[in-house]
């Protein structure tokens, strides 16, 4: 077993350890896992990440708090990517928000027994975040761990961090966004009946409804890759409200790109965005709007030839390997 949801079921060993939200498990968490997973096999003891379920943004400030880039089983699998040996995911709620950060490490102290804690240079923890890498080397002093605190990961001169891929995912910015994740950006969702428009436009999409508080791009039409049913395909994305036809309301629609397609209806799709082919817009009138979407398609499917002949990404594969046994709040917002 490698994913943990109670503190007295890990087992009594020593850990290199880090903790954070790790959303995204951008390339930043991927450096700062990779040194506590190097860390711990030069000491020879277990490396361990401890991180969150609920996020504390959606219980401290649910008005406020961004929509995830992962849902917390993918954020699980790619954390196990980067050769961690063990998760803790601590279920956050208010009580534990009250924790102070002297609480907090001696519940490390009590059931994960550090040897070192390994911690970004923003780094925060305990009741009203007043904890931070000064008062978690002072703590270690006192408990007798070591504490190493490293630099957040630049591209560009500019921070890696999961604020910045939304950002440039918001903005359509796909691209980029997979620079700074190592993979494209993932959502999910379940097929829902549409008003079968594009059926009677000569492209039949499967209209989905994606799984609470992930974050979607901006608006437009994507290059995408869809996992349904096992399988892969070449797709086209469509997230907008249909301007074309006033009053059809937002929707995220995905064409597959293929001559075989199964029934979806009340399936799970993975949704992986590749590129943003151009902006929503709307068009005088359906033939202009057919006239466009064939061109979409044409370069839609030159695009993703490229993509496919390497396909899936190391980390993509990551995302769909089993994680039994592991309950999370992500369709369950009440629990929070």
């Amino acid at each position: 077993m490698r994913v943990f949801t109670d503190w007295d079921r890990l087992p009594p060993d020593r850990h290199v350890l880090t903790i954070g939200n790790f959303d995204g498990v951008h390339r930043g968490h991927r450096s700062l896992l990779g040194r506590v997973q190097a860390r711990a096999r030069e000491l020879g003891v277990r490396s361990l990440a401890v991180t969150f379920d609920p996020l504390p943004s959606e219980v401290l400030a649910p008005d406020r708090a961004p929509r995830r880039l992962t849902l917390t089983e993918h954020r699980l699998r790619l954390i196990l990517a980067c050769g961690i040996d063990r998760i803790l995911l601590v279920r956050f709620d208010h009580a534990f928000a009250q924790l102070a950060p002297e609480e907090f490490v001696q519940l490390l102290v009590d059931f994960v027994h550090p040897v070192e804690i390994i911690v970004g240079d923003d780094f925060h923890f305990g009741r009203n975040r007043s904890g931070n890498p000064d008062v978690l080397r002072t703590l270690g002093a006192q408990h007798g761990f070591h504490v190493t605190v490293i630099e957040r990961v630049t591209d560009k001169a500019v921070t890696i961090s999961s604020t910045r891929v939304r950002e440039a995912i918001a903005q359509g910015d796909v691209r980029s966004a997979r620079e700074m994740l190592d993979r494209p950006h993932l959502v999910v969702g379940t097929v829902i009946k549409g008003s079968g428009r594009g059926t009677v436009l000569g492209f039949p999409t499967a209209n989905i409804a994606i799984r609470d508080r992930l974050l979607t791009p901006a608006d437009g039409i994507y290059a995408s890759v869809v996992y349904a049913l096992g399988g892969w395909y070449p797709a086209l994305a469509y997230l907008g409200n249909r301007p074309t036809f006033p009053g059809a309301g937002y929707a995220v629609e995905v064409y597959l790109l293929a001559e075989q397609i199964p029934a979806l209806q009340g399936q799970e799709l993975s949704v992986y965005f590749i590129e943003r082919l151009r902006p929503d817009r709307a068009f005088d009138d359906p033939d202009q709007l057919i006239r466009q979407m064939q061109e979409d398609e044409r370069q839609g499917r030159v695009r993703l030839a490229t993509e496919l002949a390497n396909w899936p990404p190391p980390l993509v594969a990551a995302l769909h390997r089993p994680l039994e046994g592991v309950p999370t709040t992500d369709d369950d917002p009440e629990r929070a």
